[in-house]
């Protein structure tokens, strides 16, 4: 939920782009990355057998904390539903908690109204805290939600009709 770039860790595990670095038994490789919406980096995680872990980074390209603009944290949400993969989707922070409780919630909130076209925001964000209790813990990040919510509505539907 952070760029790595402001992380100050990720020095030491991040390859430069088309390198490789050591980390512990692991051998990582830079091997590519994108920027459209969302910035992408791909690595490959040798582990000195033949076998291959490749991972995908993604990152936002602008601030997410922004309620007045929540193109970033939309562009992020739409990335994470439209990839294709069975594998697990982690979502990790500088604290482990601010900004993935949003995350999350947009994105179940978006599930929700493309599955059942409503949405209830207050029990998504709820079910959220019954699992960790730090998640949405702010009115700026719950109303983060909320706006990302109305900004995907707004954005993906020519008649909307909403109590406001």
């Amino acid at each position: 939920m952070d760029p790595l770039a402001e992380i100050e860790s990720s020095v030491a595990w991040l390859p430069e782009p088309s390198l490789y670095k050591m980390v512990g038994p692991y051998n990582l490789q830079h091997d590519g990355g994108s920027e459209i919406d969302v910035k992408v980096t791909s690595v490959k995680i040798l582990d000195g057998t033949e076998s291959t872990h490749s991972i995908k980074i993604v990152q936002p390209t602008g601030p997410l904390k922004s309620i007045e603009d929540t193109a970033c944290l939309r562009s992020l949400v739409s990335y994470a539903m439209h990839i294709s993969t069975e594998n697990p989707v982690t979502i990790v922070s500088k604290d482990g908690a601010s900004l993935c409780g949003v995350f999350c919630a947009v994105f179940n909130c978006i599930q929700q109204i493309n599955m059942d076209d409503n949405v209830d925001v207050f029990t998504t964000v709820r079910q959220l805290q019954s699992r960790r209790a730090e998640f949405c813990s702010t009115l700026e990040e719950y109303m983060l939600v909320y706006k990302s919510v109305k900004d995907f509505i707004e954005f993906t539907s020519e008649h909307v009709y909403s109590n406001q």
